[in-house]
């Protein structure tokens, strides 16, 4: 989807962490695309990474993307400097943990509504957010794979009043928590690649051969 028929939404993506489960760092590794006619970084260097299918997937529908770095920043920074959509921010605490990576990247949001995903999960299409985006208000939206599964999944999606409750909260907290605390629905959006991060050798085998 070329930016004008993007949605005015922004993305937060977090790539701050250590990838220690995995082994060693994953957010470079290399990964097939399924997401057809979209956008992607294939043309960086020949190869196409988690990262950027992951990247890619929410530029689909959403107008930018910020990229929260921590570990091996300089490398992410190196890759998407020149990318007109993404915003990149830089996470100096990352070791604190994932909830200070979104708090660093939260603050740069520009629009009413915001996603909130992982680096870590390529396969998300485009339809996940399409159909959360129609549900949209003021409360906190969480996919599911069917009404019968409560089990929530990625991207949230945030509306800008919940911010402040966010950006205020201590550093060790817990995003699903925070946000479950307040209002919140669940809409089911029919896929299994809501929950289909890659955290280990063992994962990211998996979901290339699947």
């Amino acid at each position: 989807m070329s930016a004008d028929l993007t949605k005015p939404v922004d993305c937060l993506i977090t790539a701050a962490g250590l990838s220690s489960r995995m082994g060693r760092w994953k957010m470079m590794l290399p990964f097939s695309s399924r997401e057809p006619n979209r956008e992607s970084n294939k043309e960086l260097d020949g190869s196409e990474t988690i990262l950027d299918c992951s990247i890619a997937n929410a530029l689909c529908f959403c107008q930018r993307v910020i990229l929260v770095t921590g570990y091996r920043g300089e490398e992410i920074h190196s890759r998407y400097e020149n990318h007109p959509r993404i915003k990149l921010v830089h996470n100096p605490s990352y070791s604190l943990g994932l909830f200070s990576s979104i708090q660093t990247g939260i603050s740069h949001c520009e629009t009413d509504y915001l996603f909130i995903t992982h680096g870590d999960m390529p396969l998300i299409p485009p339809t996940v957010f399409s159909e959360l985006w129609r549900q949209r208000d003021f409360d906190t939206l969480f996919p599911v794979v069917s009404t019968v599964d409560e089990q929530p999944g990625h991207p949230a999606l945030l509306h800008h009043s919940v911010f402040e409750a966010v950006l205020n909260a201590p550093s060790h907290s817990r995003m699903r928590s925070l946000l479950m605390a307040g209002p919140h629905r669940f809409i089911s959006v029919g896929t299994e690649a809501i929950h289909q991060d890659i955290d280990t050798p063992e994962r990211y085998q998996q979901l290339q051969l699947a």
